[in-house]
Formats: C-alpha cells, structure tokens, sequence
C-alpha cells in the first residue's frame, strides 16, 4: 500500500465522530443563519462555518494519513476565512500563524512517515500537531483571540475544530504509541495544559472567557488520558465536550437572564450545619459507591495504576457535584433525586466505557511506550489541582494565592489590544494678551 492511496474509513470509530460533527453542524448553522442574518457578512460566516465542520467530517473518514492531512489543512483555511470575516484582524493575529504552523508540522510528519527512515521523529510531530490545534499553551492565545469572532464560529471552533487535534492523536495513537518520547511530550503537554486552563478560568469574568479556559484545560486531560493509553475514555470525553461546549457557546447569551431569574427565584430553607454537612456527606458517597461497583463489575480485576487514577478522578468529580447539589438544593427529596441523577451518571460513564474499549477495539497498545512516566506526569497534574484548591480553600488572600492569580490574569488574557490612533488636537492659539509688568516701589 503506498502513501497515495486513496481509502476511507467507516468504522464504528469513524461513524461515532460523524455523529458528532454531523450534529454541531445541524445545531450550529441554523443558529448562525438566524443570529447573523443582519450581517453585511452573515452570509459568508455561515459558509466559512459549514466549511469549517465539512472539513472535520472529511477528516474524520480519512484513512490515510495524507487524506488526514489535506482535510486539516481544509479545516484550517476554513477557520481563518470565518475568524476573518467575523473577526477581523484582531481575531486572525495570532490565530494565523498558530494554524499554518500546525499545518507544516503536521505535513512535515507525514513526508518523514512516508520515507519510514526518521524513527520517532514522526510520532512526536504528531504530538505537536494535535497540541498546537488543541489550543494548549503556549498556543492558547490563538483561541482566547477567537472571542473577537461570532458566537457561531466560537460554537464550531470548542466543538468541532479543537477536537481535531484529540482526532489526530486517537485514530494515529499507534504510530504515537511506539515512541517514547511522543508519549512523554503528549502527557507533559497535557498536565500543563490542565493547570493552566484552570489558572485561566479563576480570573476570567466574562461567560466567553470562561468556556476558552475551560476548553484549554478539557484538551489537556483528554490528550493526557489518551497519553494512558485509555482511548476510550479519551474518546468519550472529546464527544462529550464537544456537545457540551458547543451548546453553552450557543446559550451563552443568555447568561445574564439566567442570572436574573436565579436572583428573582425564592431563597431555598435554611438547613442546620449537621444536616448540610450530611447532605454533602451522602451526595459525595452515592455516585462514587455506583461507580465503584460498577467499576469492579466491568473490571474484575483491576486494569491497572491508569484506570486506577483514571478512577479516582472521575470519582472526585462525581463526589464534588454531589456534594454541592445535596447541600444546595430546596428540599430533601430534591437532594436525593439530584443525587440519583448523578449516581446514574457515574454508572453510565463505566459502562459507556467499556462498551467503547470493546466495540471499537481501543484497547491500549501492548508496546505503549513511557507509560510509567505518563502515569508520573498524570500524578503531578492532580497534586497540582489538589494544591491549588487547598490555596484557595484555606489561604485565598496569601502571598502563594496572589501568585497564582497574577499567573492565571497572564494566562488568561490573551486577547489583543488594538491601539487606536490618537486624535490630532489643534495647538493652542498663542495669547497675544499684553502680560501684567511688575510694578515697582
């Protein structure tokens, strides 16, 4: 088989990441049809849009990696065509060169792949690749520049574009997988970009900014689960997010009514202390007992140190949101529903898991290579996490805490400054006054 040959895939993987593309494109471009309708460029924003998804979707299918590579490069020109008439300048400043630079590194792998002589050299531009189309720092900036387009593009780009990056990385992961030094350069990026996400997210204000960082930080774990060698997992996360972040793009606009009936809503009852904490206590335990049952009934004897983490993550994050939901919600009926709720949650995650890892057959890589520092890398970014919320917890005004603050301001305000030429002010008239002479004795 040479490099030129022309094949597509349509695996279950393949028909799964349809799914996705297919149904951003059937939310997005009604809404851009409506909300730009008043644009002098509306119009071709819509296109530029459509152009943007059809190009993912052709990415998608691909089944060589130089069809993969033509259909990035489609993406790419159909990004800046939108950022550029939606945006301006402004938007393309930095997007431009993060882009074209992802598109040369990622033709660059595929000319060393294609003469098979260059070792890891391809693996890690993979890595690159994916990381720069991701928006991981310190590449973040060209998404944060992003905002200056419509809420349309800024919907395509969190659910289709930058998932083109976690794309690349989970359907060439076994090209990746036999390097070490890609795998370690895949986790490390992905940490980074977890910690930094987070950092961003505390000190951005606006509801846009915010879903930015977030994405930021969502890429990194799911590139750094992938690192794992977990690829379902990774897989069900960027589908998710995918649908999830293009849909608050989309409502993002109706933060500020939110608010207002969250302040028009009644107060809820006051509680004691005992039974708050009594309701955080059961809302933490019900999801993370469900997915730890279902977790040893998937996987009798354990997978290993990675799904180990993997675990106690996610069981983290079940265990904070219901802790939250059961303290704050009205009554004790709604506490238990809403914590029913997410127990379901915790289960369907394991179960959609495993259904993924056997189905599609991502199961990991008997050869992956450094997983042990991966792991090391993926124990560091919790700590850091950990840290971090201990700082804000229980020492938010100190010297450690005012750091992080500045840290996250520079990491989060990315968004470019167009310096408006100063007016010309005429010089004041000269007084032709005749000046009071000193008088003398």
């Amino acid at each position: 088989m040479t490099p030129l040959d022309l094949t597509w895939r349509l695996d279950p993987l393949a028909i799964l990441l349809l799914v996705l593309v297919v149904g951003i494109a059937a939310a997005v471009l009604p809404f851009a049809h409506r909300s730009l309708r008043g644009d002098r460029r509306g119009r071709a924003v819509t296109i530029a849009i459509a152009g943007m998804l059809a190009a993912t979707a052709l990415l998608v299918v691909a089944g060589e990696l130089w069809m993969l590579a033509a259909a990035w490069s489609l993406a790419t020109a159909a990004t800046l065509a939108a950022l550029g008439l939606g945006g301006g300048r402004p938007a393309l400043r930095r997007a431009g060169p993060w882009l074209v630079l992802g598109d040369l590194v990622l033709w660059l792998a595929v000319v060393l792949a294609a003469t098979g002589t260059a070792g890891q050299a391809p693996a890690v531009l993979l890595v690159v690749a994916a990381a720069l189309r991701c928006a991981l720092p310190p590449a973040h900036p060209w998404l944060v520049d992003s905002l200056y387009a419509p809420t349309p593009v800024s919907a395509a780009l969190h659910g289709g574009i930058v998932n083109g990056g976690g794309i690349l990385v989970i359907t060439q992961f076994a090209l990746i997988a036999g390097s070490p030094i890609a795998v370690t350069l895949l986790a490390a990026l992905g940490a980074v970009a977890i910690v930094a996400g987070v950092l961003a997210a505390l000190v951005r204000t606006d509801i846009k900014g915010r879903l930015v960082a977030s994405t930021v930080a969502q890429m990194g774990f799911m590139l750094l689960v992938a690192a794992l060698g977990l690829l379902a997992a990774a897989l069900l996360h960027l589908v998710a997010h995918g649908f999830y972040k293009s849909a608050l793009f989309l409502s993002s606009s109706d933060g500020i009514d939110r608010r207002a009936a969250d302040r028009r809503a009644p107060r809820p009852l006051p509680i004691s202390a005992t039974e708050r904490r009594a309701r955080a206590a059961a809302g933490a335990l019900l999801p993370i007992a469900a997915l730890v049952a279902v977790a040893l009934v998937l996987y009798p004897g354990g997978r290993g140190p990675a799904e180990l983490l993997l675990l106690i993550v996610i069981g983290t994050a079940f265990a904070a949101a219901g802790a939250r939901v059961a303290a704050l919600a009205p009554s004790r009926l709604r506490a238990l529903g809403l914590t029913a709720l997410l127990a379901v949650g915790a289960v369907a995650f394991a179960g959609v898991t495993s259904a993924l890892t056997g189905m599609l057959g991502l199961t990991r890589p008997a050869d992956l290579a450094a997983q042990p520092v991966a792991l090391a890398v993926a124990l560091l970014a919790v700590v850091a996490l950990a840290g971090l919320a201990a700082v804000r917890r229980w020492a938010p005004t100190g010297r450690v805490a005012l750091v992080l603050l500045a840290l996250g301001h520079r990491l989060g305000s990315g968004v470019v400054r167009v310096e408006r030429p100063r007016e010309s002010r005429p010089a004041p008239a000269p007084n032709h006054a005749p000046q009071p002479q000193p008088q003398t004795a």
